[in-house]
């Protein structure tokens, strides 16, 4: 707002009583009355001008909360407590609201429950599964083993067999041969030592111990002859049919035993299998366990559920249930509000293009007697009402204790500048709903003028009507103004 002051000249005070003149015709004139001599008083004055200042569009609106929300219970149960009431502050995570959870405290148990037998279980298939691996394969091992004992044994049980078709062999004679005269050789000597000993005996030259010694070992070489010619007897004879028989039979024996030993090894090999089926029975009791921990988790967060807190700082709006009241999933009990304030206006789509994110409007709050505070856009809501085509425009409100929420206002937006009147705000004033101001005509005299008023920017009002270009006001004091008073310039 730009206005120009300019200064009057003082005035003297006039006599009490104006001399009377004399006239033409040489006839004195008649004394005149007393002129009423007006008060004079001291006030700065400016004179109108018009000036380049913002065009401003005035929209009304309302004051809410940034977060504003309706608490209710997610589990059905009965109200314990009802911690706060209407105006109270509240922190985030304040305890609000306890319902009754001793039914949820018993699922946490049972929860808990079924997750250490889960456990237990989960514990028991993988030892299980770990002694079926270790036992498969000593299975496994000993199986292969009594295979290759029972190929040796039929192996070795075809070698007999063969042998015993085969017949004896010459080197088999020979050598039988010569066991005999080895042997025969022995007896003799064995023959003779007796003799010699039984005669020293019977002369008393040596012990009967002696004689007892000598004939052992000759009864020993007798035996061994003996043997040796029969074993020479058989090779000359060569293998009977019996021993033939009871060759093929081992080699049969042998072959049945070696089948067995393999079809242990399968059985061995496919038992193997239960390996999986334990690591399998593992796997499902592993998954149970995760089911029922997920199963433990749900129930804690159930039974959290008991305790409603403040989901951020703000107040307490309105208390809807008292203790006692049986609390249901969705049915409000609480209703808070939080964060800054801010002033939600009903913007035409025209003024959309001098409106942005951070842009400053004035704002005036009826309930707070006009107090004009700064708003800041913080949101521009994209989507406009179909049927008056207006936008929501959110402006942020500076820091004050005295605005409360649902609050009346009226935010003044800059469209643009233009030649407007505009004069100090505080050289209005109201009485029974009319605006005026005092206007000081060309004789410095005070007089009452109606105006009408636009919108007020940064202290000045803009006028509309009543005043014009040139006009001198008051712009200072009035305190001892009244209409027709006479005003000097301090």
């Amino acid at each position: 707002m730009r206005y120009r002051k300019r200064h009057f000249a003082l005035f003297a005070f006039l006599p009490a009583a104006i001399l009377a003149g004399v006239t033409g015709c040489g006839r004195p004139s008649e004394p005149s009355a007393p002129a009423k001599i007006p008060a004079t008083v001291r006030a700065a004055t400016a004179i109108i001008e018009e000036v380049d200042a913002p065009l401003t569009h005035t929209v009304t609106g309302t004051v809410r909360s940034m977060f504003a929300s309706s608490l209710s219970s997610k589990v059905m149960g009965r109200i314990v407590a009802v911690n706060v009431r209407e105006g109270d502050a509240i922190r985030q995570g304040q305890s609000l609201v306890s319902i009754d959870g001793r039914e949820l405290k018993s699922a946490v148990e049972m929860a808990d429950a079924d997750y250490r037998a889960a456990v237990a279980g989960a514990g028991s298939a993988r030892t299980a599964a770990d002694m079926e691996v270790k036992s498969s394969a000593t299975r496994i091992a000993q199986a292969d083993a009594q295979v290759k004992q029972a190929e040796a044994g039929l192996a070795a049980a075809e070698a007999r067999r063969d042998l015993a078709v085969a017949g004896s062999r010459n080197q088999e004679l020979e050598q039988a041969r010569i066991a005999v005269a080895q042997a025969q050789s022995s007896l003799r000597l064995a023959q003779v030592e007796l003799d010699r000993v039984t005669k020293l005996v019977e002369d008393g030259a040596l012990a009967r111990r002696e004689l007892d010694v000598a004939q052992n070992r000759f009864d020993l070489a007798k035996g061994q002859y003996d043997a040796a010619v029969q074993t020479e007897s058989m090779a000359r004879e060569g293998s009977r049919a019996q021993e033939i028989r009871a060759a093929n039979e081992g080699v049969t024996q042998a072959k049945a035993a070696l089948k067995q030993a393999q079809a242990g090894l399968a059985q061995a090999k496919a038992a193997a299998m239960q390996i999986d089926l334990r690591r399998k029975d593992y796997d499902l009791a592993s998954a149970r366990t995760m089911q029922a921990a997920a199963a433990a988790r749900s129930a804690r967060v159930s039974l959290s559920y008991v305790q409603i807190s403040a989901p951020f700082d703000g107040r307490v709006t309105a208390r809807l249930a008292d203790p006692g009241t049986l609390a249901s999933p969705g049915v409000p009990i609480l209703q808070v509000e939080g964060g800054e304030f801010r002033f939600e206006a009903e913007v035409p789509e025209s003024l959309l293009g001098s409106l942005s994110k951070g842009k400053t409007a004035e704002i005036r709050i009826d309930a707070l007697g006009g107090k004009a505070l700064t708003g800041r856009v913080v949101e521009v809501v994209p989507t406009a009402d179909p049927g008056s085509h207006r936008f929501t425009v959110k402006f942020a409100l500076q820091a004050t204790r005295d605005v409360k929420s649902g609050m009346f206002g009226k935010a003044a937006l800059i469209t643009g500048t233009g030649r407007r009147i505009v004069i100090p705000k505080t050289a209005t004033w109201q009485r029974e709903g009319l605006n005026y101001v005092f206007i000081v005509n060309t004789e410095g005299i005070a007089r009452l003028r109606i105006v009408t008023l636009g919108e007020v920017t940064n202290g000045d009002v803009e006028v509309l009507s009543g005043l014009g270009k040139g006009d001198r006001i008051v712009v200072g004091d009035r305190v001892g103004i009244s209409d027709g008073a006479k005003v000097e310039q301090p």
